[in-house]
């Protein structure tokens, strides 16, 4: 495919509001901050249907950015916070659903001691993770669905490794990379929520949300020319 300069336009455009946003959240302008937060996940979703292959275009990652943009503004109304949850929630589904769908089953069955043994370790995280959180989720109501959620972001991380696993190239990895980062952005939130508030709290999450976001779909939007990184590459191949 060939890259336009549109495209690049839009890339460059989607940057400057990443780096406008973020210090906006270090310096605290709220209006800016909430105005430039509801143009992230539109301009990540223009770059990737622009700059993604037609071969390798997915409606569902494209959808799953879009519930991610949902959810940014339900989070900006007082009142919808559970709402916003659910949004990102579905997005979540929608990247496992494509996780899932482009390792395929047969790789499932041929690496199954390997997907056997990263649920035990996400399982294991997700158990201290809910041990660490859970006199402030069960003071507030919120075990349940916050176990759903965590569930959620963990089958996320299982089914991006696997898929790593089994593609073992900078794009895969990248998707992986992605999708850990995604579950340290909502840790931090549930710790801004829950327990304190701290003021470096708020551009940590968004810098962490916006990374994830961004990898995942560059990583799924692999054999972009423009992207193209052989070297690193074949050497991760190597190493892997």
């Amino acid at each position: 495919m060939k890259i336009t300069h549109f495209f690049y336009a839009i890339l460059v455009t989607y940057l400057l509001i990443v780096t406008i946003h973020l210090y906006c959240c270090f310096h605290h302008h709220e209006d800016i901050r909430k105005f430039t937060k509801c143009l992230l996940m539109p301009f990540l979703a223009m770059t990737y249907y622009l700059g993604c292959p037609k071969e390798k275009f997915s409606k569902v990652i494209l959808f799953a950015i879009l519930f991610g943009y949902l959810g940014d503004i339900l989070l900006l109304i007082e009142g919808f916070f559970l709402l916003g949850v659910v949004s990102f929630l579905v997005g979540h589904l929608l990247y496992i659903v494509t996780f899932f769908v482009e390792t395929g089953l047969k790789n499932y069955r041929k690496n199954l001691l390997v997907l056997l043994l990263v649920c035990v370790v996400y399982f294991y995280i997700e158990t201290e993770v809910l041990g660490y959180f859970r006199p402030a989720l069960v003071k507030f109501g919120l075990w349940g669905p916050l176990f759903v959620y965590t569930s959620i972001l963990s089958a996320l991380n299982i089914s991006s490794a696997l898929y790593a696993y089994c593609y073992r190239n900078i794009y895969s990895i990248l998707a992986y990379i992605g999708s850990i980062i995604f579950y340290v952005s909502d840790c931090i939130l549930a710790k801004q929520l829950f327990f304190e508030y701290n003021k470096y709290y708020q551009i940590s999450i968004m810098f962490t949300y916006i990374l994830g976001q961004s990898l995942i779909s560059l990583g799924m939007a692999n054999k972009m020319n423009s992207f193209e990184l052989g070297i690193i590459n074949n050497s991760l191949k190597k190493m892997i």
